[in-house]
């Protein structure tokens, strides 16, 4: 069977949420696996289902009850699961779409640019700010929030155990790897938020924070939920402890000889550099890089908001066939995770054209960043005034 991944776009408490109201637990089993994949094409009456799967009952159950298997008369896949017979069609229907909306942001690239020139940090070029701020909180984050409030779609579906997110899933073929930059992770520790984003070829392990911190090796003993909960709040400490070190290395502050580990630790995970002295060589943003954040994507919510409006209708119409859509998940969810091939492909574009950084100039295929929580407050605000 070839590999397969699912995920959340939207809010989930990975460490704790209980397995009972947690899916992905139960869907990252290779026995579950094989039977999504035959369940997505092949919809199958519940009795006929649990005859040949009887020793996957429970978990079938589990994720009826979860919402990501829908009874009707027949059992289908609740969710936008992409297999690899979908994923050819989806990225060649998408590939126009990126590439008239890379255009599109290209025309901006000069304006961009200049309000970059404003960003205080020689160290970071101004293509890897733009991978983060087009990329990321534009294509990505923003997008989302955007399309919230313009009732496009909305990844924050309200779920069990308090969380709000919409599932994914995906049989891994080529084109969902190298160089398709759809994947952010983040997580709040204090006042920070330490954040990744790249593709799925450099999914499997990101040596930076927070997919450092979110792994786990597989615990199979009572009592590793609270374990991985206690050790979760510890190791946000840490992260605390981490983003005071870089907001002293950017403001050139005395750093105590107590955080000589945290500095090495930083050094090798590439987050600064020492040489006379210490420097911020990641994408930080804090307080005074509100105005200049803002500035940067003034131009670029109304490109989005023309593509939605010119382009959503024709794209609606052209994955009309494939397997989630027959299965019922209606179009406003299954956009998320299309919106993200679409772009994906058009970061890919956008790095082929020197706009935004092309992260496999450090072989990575991911770059680490950190924001202040208030950036992340008056981002959100200002994007709720685009609509």
């Amino acid at each position: 069977m070839t590999d397969l991944k699912f995920g959340v776009c939207g809010n989930l408490d990975w460490h704790g949420t209980p397995d009972e109201l947690n899916p992905i637990s139960t869907l990252k089993r290779n026995d579950v696996g094989e039977l999504l994949l035959k369940l997505n094409r092949e919809p199958m009456g519940k009795s006929d289902l649990i005859d040949e799967y009887g020793d996957l009952e429970e978990e079938i159950e589990k994720l009826l009850r979860l919402g990501a298997l829908r009874e009707d008369d027949l059992v289908y896949v609740n969710f936008t699961f992409i297999d690899e017979k979908d994923s050819d069609h989806v990225f060649r229907e998408s590939e126009p779409f990126a590439r008239r909306l890379c255009g599109s942001i290209m025309e901006n690239k000069g304006t961009l640019y200049e309000t970059l020139d404003r960003y205080d940090n020689p160290e970071v070029s101004k293509e890897k700010l733009a991978f983060f701020i087009i990329g990321c909180y534009l294509l990505d984050w923003g997008a989302l929030e955007m399309f919230r409030n313009w009732e496009v779609s909305n990844n924050l579906k309200s779920q069990p155990g308090g969380n709000e997110y919409t599932l994914w899933g995906e049989e891994e073929v080529d084109q969902l790897l190298k160089r398709v930059y759809w994947g952010g992770h983040a997580l709040k520790s204090g006042e920070y938020i330490f954040h990744t984003f790249g593709d799925h070829h450099g999914y499997k392990m990101r040596n930076a924070f927070p997919d450092i911190i979110n792994s786990f090796p597989d615990l199979d003993f009572e009592g590793r939920n609270e374990y991985r909960t206690l050790m979760l709040e510890k190791k946000k400490e840490l992260l605390k402890e981490l983003g005071d070190v870089i907001h002293g290395a950017f403001d050139n502050k005395e750093i105590g000889k107590d955080r000589r580990g945290h500095i090495e630790l930083l050094k090798k995970t590439g987050y600064i550099r020492e040489e006379d002295e210490l420097a911020v060589i990641i994408p930080y943003f804090f307080e005074e890089h509100i105005d200049m954040l803002t500035d940067a994507l003034d131009p670029f919510a109304p490109v989005l908001k023309s593509w939605v409006e010119d382009q959503l209708p024709i794209f609606e119409e052209r994955m009309k066939d494939i397997r989630p859509i027959q299965n019922g998940v209606p179009f406003d969810e299954v956009f998320i995770q299309l919106w993200h091939v679409v772009f994906g492909l058009t970061n890919r574009y956008l790095a082929e054209e020197g706009v935004i950084y092309d992260t496999y100039e450090d072989g990575k295929g991911y770059l680490p960043g950190l924001f202040k929580e208030e950036v992340s407050q008056e981002f959100v605000e200002y994007l709720t005034t685009r609509s």
